[in-house]
């Protein structure tokens, strides 16, 4: 965390003009944002740790009972309790959690099921989608358009013309964001370098010849380099009032010119630790789901991973349920007579 308490102008006989009070909230902002990427940081680490431990098995288990459930499926399709408009709603359920579960979850046991009922291989399904997935890829116009997205679930070139167009858009202006944000990224570079090369100017020790003084320029340098290093601007911006012998009592003295150099100084860091927090705020999200714009502190989030925890262990009792329910046949059977294949008309032939 960036001490900033330096960077603070006091109010003491006379009010604050615009140009003070505005140096003292950007640095309140970039001091509550160093804070709050640091305690997101924490979450996802945590998040991460406890991935392997805590969360796969409970995935790995759910998993298995589905895949479980699969197999009776399989061995239910058989039965003399099942006419034709009940297996045709089995094979259906089959096939569609098989596929899930073989290419989604590696459980490659299930392909001779799925192929029992499939009339295509899964195996050639799967090189389809493949070969899909590397065309849409080699695809200029989809090149063009996603620079910087990621992947969609579904094949661009699957969807409605009027789905393209749309997306297209999205990425366009995503990407002209993009644009902006390296530009503003080379733009505080640029700064960190300018505010550098002038403290080396003055600190440098090389040629000084009092050896006390040598000895502080030394010190001071190595503080310079290590902030330099991180592409720390405040911590540049901090030496910057060293060397123009401005402490927290005299920063009120601060004329319009400094106070505006100062102020774009904090700024463009507030602009590079708002990217560092959404950044962080979207690897969080794609770990627990949560919309990255509500991961504001490490108590949500973990609280929303154990959420998901606690809701996945509730699922795998349930599933369990299901599971013992329809060992039964005609417990099965009841569930099967109202489902309905999406896009099929129903099927009344059995009643």
């Amino acid at each position: 965390m960036t001490d900033t308490a330096i960077l603070h102008i006091p109010e003491q006989d006379k009010p604050l003009n615009k140009k003070q009070k505005e140096f003292n909230i950007l640095s309140d902002t970039i001091e509550a944002l160093d804070r709050q990427i640091a305690d997101l940081q924490q979450a996802y680490d945590e998040m991460l740790r406890r991935i392997p431990s805590d969360l796969d098995p409970l995935v790995r288990e759910y998993q298995g009972y589905r895949a479980d459930i699969v197999n009776l499926w399989d061995r239910t399709y058989e039965a003399e309790h099942f006419r034709k408009a009940y297996q045709t709603k089995l094979a259906f359920l089959i096939t569609e959690n098989a596929y899930d579960l073989i290419k989604n979850h590696a459980l490659s046991d299930l392909k001779p099921v799925f192929n029992k009922y499939s009339p295509v291989d899964i195996d050639v399904l799967l090189e389809e989608e493949r070969l899909r997935e590397v065309s849409r890829i080699k695809d200029p116009a989809f090149l063009l358009e996603s620079a910087y997205e990621p992947e969609p679930e579904v094949s661009f070139h699957e969807l409605s013309e009027e789905e393209q167009q749309r997306i297209k858009a999205e990425r366009r202006e995503q990407r002209m964001d993009q644009r902006t944000r390296e530009a503003q990224q080379a733009k505080t570079t640029k700064s960190v370098r300018s505010v550098y090369m002038e403290l080396v100017k003055t600190f440098h020790p090389d040629r000084e010849t009092d050896e006390a003084e040598k000895l502080r320029k030394t010190e001071t340098m190595q503080r310079i380099t290590k902030a330099y290093q991180a592409n720390n601007l405040l911590d540049l911006l901090k030496l910057q009032m060293e060397l123009e012998q401005t402490d927290r009592n005299g920063l009120e003295n601060l004329n319009k010119n400094q106070l505006s150099y100062y102020n774009k100084i904090l700024k463009q860091q507030v602009e590079e630790l708002d990217q560092q927090k959404t950044a962080i705020q979207q690897k969080i999200s794609a770990i627990c789901g949560l919309p990255w714009q509500h991961a504001n502190s490490q108590v949500t989030v973990i609280a929303k991973f154990n959420t998901n925890i606690n809701e996945l262990k509730a699922e795998i009792k349930n599933i369990k349920k299901v599971y013992k329910h329809w060992l039964v046949p005609s417990q099965l059977k009841a569930y099967l007579k109202p489902f309905q294949i999406p896009n099929q008309p129903e099927d009344d032939s059995d009643e």
